[in-house]
């Protein structure tokens, strides 16, 4: 394994793509919520609108930059990693999949008579079924997006941390690429969490706050996959 300069978790990717994309979805969402609360129910928030859509999109391009990342590292002594790096993999297509209720939003066809009986949305999909595989799994990521996203990097950077390729914390920890989605993630589902919180019965601008929320974790997923397919680049460089 080439041995590189030990170095600061700061962003590795475009900065388009890290600073300037995250938050172009609000910049459209917002507005129209505003102008056009009709339009916004069909074009952004319906199961066909904008929101429901990219979603899945990021998260299946999140799986793809994984499946490439794997491939790359398969001949190299990075078998943890690579554990770590296929769970995400696996988390980006169960992500991608349920949103789409594994391509039934599209094609629209009947729900298995099982499945309907079971699943609260007579949907093909298993977040419905059981908290176990929605506000559980939603849970851990939101931990994970806030720890890992937010709370690492902005220590590190405090701290002026330096990492080499070979330690495990280089690969396993989002570097400052992540932060702007990670923030957006969290910071977009606090209107809500006020609302209840302090029982206030309607707010200025009602959304499904959710939703964006998702639309962060998917993008935050595809972020990481793609600065660790950057991080890749600079130690085979």
């Amino acid at each position: 394994m080439k041995k590189l300069a030990a170095t600061r978790p700061a962003p590795v990717l475009p900065k388009w793509l890290w600073l300037w994309f995250p938050p172009l979805l609000l910049f459209v969402i917002i507005p129209i919520r505003i102008i056009d609360p009709a339009a916004y129910s069909t074009w952004i928030d319906s199961e066909l609108g904008l929101i429901e859509l990219t979603t899945p999109v990021l998260a299946f391009i999140g799986a793809v930059i994984g499946c490439r990342l794997l491939l790359r590292l398969r001949h190299d002594d990075f078998t943890t990693i690579n554990a770590w790096i296929a769970i995400l993999v696996l988390a980006c297509i169960y992500f991608a999949g349920e949103e789409l209720s594994w391509g039934q939003h599209i094609i629209q066809w009947q729900t298995p008579e099982y499945i309907e009986s079971i699943n609260d949305q007579k949907e093909t999909n298993l977040h419905n079924v059981s908290s176990w595989f929605d506000q559980k799994p939603r849970l851990l990521l939101e931990l994970w997006v806030l720890i890992g996203g937010i709370f690492v990097p902005l220590r590190e950077l405090r701290r002026g941390s330096r990492l080499t390729p070979s330690e495990f914390r280089y690969w396993f920890w989002p570097t400052m690429d992540c932060l702007p989605a990670a923030g957006l993630a969290i910071l977009v589902r606090l209107p809500e969490r006020l609302k209840d919180l302090c029982g206030i019965e309607s707010m200025p601008l009602e959304i499904r706050y959710s939703e964006p929320q998702e639309y962060y974790f998917a993008m935050f997923l595809m972020i990481y996959l793609a600065s660790l397919t950057a991080r890749k680049d600079r130690q085979a460089s």
